[in-house]
């Protein structure tokens, strides 16, 4: 049987040959498709399962990469409880990856952190090397741009350091890591990683890393200001998310769209964007994710010049519980926005200001630059030109490293 032959049209070529050579991992639910074609059951293909104990760690495995995270977790907790060693490592790494999966990123650390703690112990350098790459995208669901972009970089040189070629987790890793460079505001970086990532697509059938690259790529044409490539990415993005019913990625992909829109003045389509993204929120109750939408709805009233509106809803949208420090100071920029248009006193700016970029003390220094960017610019309109000055001196401070970076 040729490489074709056994890939047939659920893999490529590239895959299977990967997958001979040890150069990406096979799931479970792969694995028995190729099992089937070659005659044989999934269990003989992957090796020994008869414990029940690896067998439920199997089939929790299963759910997971099926988007079932629920399931993964009912089946994977009494093997976290029972079993030791290696196994128990596994376990807690399945769960701490659905916990994330289900908007519980911070629990899921703690159960990844145990995990990587007990494969350092039992010298498993590759699963070491992989709950690495686990961390840096719980800390991306954080919102913790700093954390994301440490723990990646770790990742990326034990992968080097221990000689691990992975296809699969390199293709995932280029993924976070460019999400982690555009959002940090280090365009060049960012863009060299999705080169890298789409190079490796061409070879490696992972639609959720291709869904995550797309998304990447879209808010790097975003900030590059190239919203028809931005909204053309995020749909490639929501597509995929789309096939693979994830439908928490889908909701964000919907809010992200809504905002592209609100940029381009397309304002009918933002509000179907955000209904989407709401209804998303809504019935799979995603507290991150209404404060979002909620935040964005403030945008949306603000480039409306719906002045009360947008202060209601920013307030709403920073005070929100289940609000992200980065979604809080959006939702407290549109009050400083709404209050300055109302024409507020120069002390009640200044506190939501100073509120808003105080909520950004653990963000990249171009996400704080382009804060203290704004309130300067307000200033400015005001004629508060001394203020004003401080801030634009804030701004280029904070700034000064990536322009190093890129030779200016």
């Amino acid at each position: 049987m040729t490489q074709a032959e056994l890939a047939a049209t659920d893999f490529t070529k590239g895959f299977i040959s990967l997958l001979e050579t040890g150069h990406t991992r096979v799931s479970l639910r792969a694995a028995e498709i190729i099992a089937r074609r070659l005659g044989v059951s999934a269990a003989e293909l992957i090796g020994d399962a008869d414990s029940d104990l690896e067998l439920a760690l199997l089939r929790g495995e299963q759910q997971l990469s099926a988007g079932r995270a629920l399931e993964s977790i009912t089946l994977v907790e009494p093997v976290a409880a029972a079993a030791s060693g290696t196994l128990r490592a596994r376990a807690l790494r399945a769960r701490g990856r659905a916990l994330v999966e289900i908007g519980r990123p911070r629990e899921g650390l703690t159960d990844l952190q145990e995990a990587g703690r007990l494969f350092e112990i039992g010298m498993e350098s590759e699963s070491h090397v992989r709950t690495l790459y686990d961390r840096a995208l719980a800390y991306a669901h954080l919102n913790e741009p700093g954390n994301a972009l440490t723990y990646a970089l770790e990742c990326d040189a034990a992968m080097r350091a221990g000689g691990l070629v992975d296809r699969t987790l390199e293709l995932q890793l280029r993924s976070l890591l460019a999400t982690a460079f555009a959002r940090a505001g280090d365009l060049a970086s960012a863009d060299l990683q999705a080169e890298r990532a789409l190079q490796l697509a061409e070879d490696v059938v992972d639609r959720e890393a291709l869904a995550s690259l797309y998304s990447t790529i879209s808010l790097s044409r975003q900030r590059q200001n190239d919203l028809d490539g931005a909204v053309a990415y995020a749909r490639k993005s929501l597509g995929l998310y789309e096939e693979l019913g994830r439908e928490r990625s889908i909701g964000q992909t919907w809010q992200n769209l809504a905002a592209m829109y609100i940029d381009r003045s397309e304002y009918p389509r933002a509000i179907q964007a955000l209904e989407r993204a709401e209804h998303i929120a809504t019935e799979g109750k995603i507290p991150s994710l209404e404060a979002r939408t909620i935040t964005t709805r403030a945008e949306l009233a603000a480039a409306q010049k719906r002045w009360p509106e947008a202060l209601r809803l920013g307030r709403m949208g920073a005070e929100h519980p289940g609000a992200s420090s980065y979604t809080r100071s959006r939702g407290l920029f549109v009050q400083a926005r709404a209050l300055a248009a109302r024409k507020a006193s120069p002390a009640q700016l200044r506190a939501v200001f100073d509120e808003a970029i105080a909520a950004l003390r653990d963000e990249p220094g171009r996400i704080r630059a382009e804060a203290h960017e704004a309130y300067g610019e307000i200033l400015a309109t005001r004629a508060d030109w001394r203020a004003a000055y401080e801030q634009a001196r804030q701004a280029l401070d904070l700034s000064r490293p990536e322009l190093r970076r890129r030779g200016r």
